[in-house]
């Protein structure tokens, strides 16, 4: 099971390289989600794009993943496959520091191991953003279905009972 790890620093400053572009397919064993979360079942696809801020203040990446998760309603306990598709922006910094309050620019920004963007990271990290904490099959889930008995009382089985 390999990390997809990049060093941006050999990318942009030692091979000279205006931006970065390439794609990439993880496993679900590589990406580790969790079995109480979901289950991923298929390899999914991430393509990446990464340029230098032109402020010297980290890096740009955008990335869209492409890929499906298996979760249970939890409503109706069915089993049902996400779509994680969509395209994700943030900035990687180095050396960025943890603070009691966030600011908005906080959410997208994501602290570098050194010059060294850990991409599988980064993909596992925003899947487990991207499922809901309860999770629904559709928006109309009605739930698991009880017969009802109507008109009758709870103690209707005691009657029949008594009867004989």
């Amino acid at each position: 099971m390999k990390e997809v790890k990049l060093d941006l620093k050999q990318i942009f400053e030692k091979e000279k390289q205006p931006y970065f572009r390439a794609q990439y397919e993880f496993t679900p064993e590589e990406l580790k989600i969790p079995a109480d979360v979901g289950d991923v079942n298929t390899p999914v696809k991430v393509d990446v794009y990464i340029t230098k801020n032109p402020r010297g203040e980290g890096y740009k990446v955008t990335y869209s993943i492409k890929g499906n998760i298996e979760l249970t309603c939890s409503r109706c306990l069915e089993v049902f496959s996400k779509d994680l598709g969509g395209e994700h922006t943030i900035v990687a910094q180095n050396g960025y520091e943890e603070r009691e309050n966030l600011r908005e620019s906080d959410l997208n920004t994501y602290s570098l191991e050194g010059d060294t963007l850990n991409l599988t990271q980064l993909v596992r990290e925003q899947i487990l953003l991207d499922v809901p904490y309860k999770p629904l099959c559709h928006p109309e889930c009605k739930g698991i279905e009880v017969e009802e008995k109507q008109n009758q009382s709870p103690f209707g089985e005691l009657k029949k009972l008594l009867k004989k």
